[in-house]
């Protein structure tokens, strides 16, 4: 099996690709309000130009940890057979719970030709200290497996925007309005370039789900390619964020949305309830978890600097637990106390076999 290498890393300042002011600060100002409202899955079918099923398409977002931080963790995969030929990809992706920064991201793709598989991994992950995204990419096809690790400095990625990441910005973008083009950056996975990606608005349409029609509302995707002709997707969405259709163009096949999901449904068929003040709680609030799980982190982190700097406080221990396990006691506290107490300065000299329950049957044993 042939095997190919390829490392770089980005640093010239000149060749920068940058995101839009715009941009940028729709990222660093992002309402947390409607960003939590965008926690939900959707479900969508891929049809062929015949008007066939040919596949499905599932995109989920959700709270999650990573690294001890509140994170949101996006979900998505899509699956399939073009002309009996089965392919599909899987992401799973994590951003940070303020500016949808990227935390980690796997992505998976494959094509089973027979004979000529194809398989694309690409996983990227940002050093915590340095902000430095590392991208490292295997494609095997066949007998051949290349690979390529890329590296790009924090200073590189303003604005910058991953396929998972497009996903939840998306929904964002629809609740709080898109009214003008927005120049963002990504990865261009094949030739591991940083570069430019366009978000506009569409116009309004009128979409058939089932037997209901809805008013949906677009935004066209552009990303440019130093490798291939720029890749442009139009998609549409309800105005609470729920992708209806997603086409790419010059793709004979359409994603789309078979029914209206039931949420939707009934918050148009009942009046919206009034809910009265809840009581915090502290475990479901992202800034009081998050705080909890940092001060955990030290606790545990100090307790074993301070009995790694203090070994005898292990070893003492140790004596304790073995003597307690010999002697068997039934009061263990009152066993514990006597033990301890014979460390004591202050206090007067007391047997530590006091409160041992076979003390008795010791004893004699003792006294020769």
């Amino acid at each position: 099996m042939e095997e190919t290498k390829v490392e770089s890393t980005r640093s010239d300042d000149d060749d920068v690709v940058k995101a839009g002011e715009s941009a940028i600060n729709f990222l660093q100002n992002i309402d947390q309000e409607e960003l939590l409202m965008c926690i939900f899955k959707d479900d969508l079918v891929t049809v062929s130009e015949d008007g066939k099923s040919i596949g499905e398409f599932v995109a989920s977002v959700e709270k999650a940890t990573k690294s001890g931080e509140i994170c949101f963790l996006v979900h998505a995969s899509s699956q399939g057979k073009v002309e009996d030929i089965p392919m599909g990809t899987s992401l799973q992706t994590y951003l940070n719970s303020k500016d949808l920064s990227l935390v980690y991201q796997e992505h998976y793709e494959y094509v089973r030709v027979p004979g000529h598989e194809l398989e694309k991994r690409t996983e990227m992950d940002i050093d915590r200290e340095t902000g430095q995204l590392t991208v490292k990419r295997q494609v095997t096809q066949g007998d051949e497996i290349r690979k390529s690790i890329h590296r790009f400095p924090k200073e590189h990625l303003i604005g910058f925007i991953t396929e998972g990441s497009n996903l939840l910005l998306q929904r964002l973008l629809v609740r709080c309005g898109i009214h003008e083009e927005m120049d963002f950056v990504t990865l261009d996975s094949e030739s591991g370039h940083i570069v430019p990606m366009t978000y506009k608005p569409l116009p309004e349409r009128k979409q058939q789900v089932g037997k209901k029609e809805l008013t949906v509302s677009g935004i066209e995707r552009c990303v440019v390619s130093n490798a291939d002709l720029p890749y442009t997707w139009q998609s549409y969405f309800m105005e609470d964020g729920h992708l209806t259709m997603r086409v790419q163009v010059g793709s004979p096949a359409i994603v789309t949305l078979e029914k209206v999901p039931r949420m939707v449904e009934r918050e148009e068929s009942e009046e919206k309830p009034i809910f009265g003040k809840q009581p915090l709680v502290w475990e479901q609030d992202m800034e009081m978890n998050s705080r909890f799980l940092q001060r955990k982190e030290e606790l545990v982190a100090g307790h074993e600097r301070y009995l790694r700097e203090h070994p005898e406080a292990t070893a003492l221990l140790a004596d304790f637990f073995q003597f307690l396990l010999l002697r068997r006691p039934r009061d263990v506290v009152g066993f514990a106390a006597d033990f301890f107490s014979t460390f004591s300065n202050s206090l007067p000299e007391a047997s530590p076999y006091k409160h041992s329950a076979n003390e008795a049957e010791t004893e004699p044993l003792s006294n020769q």
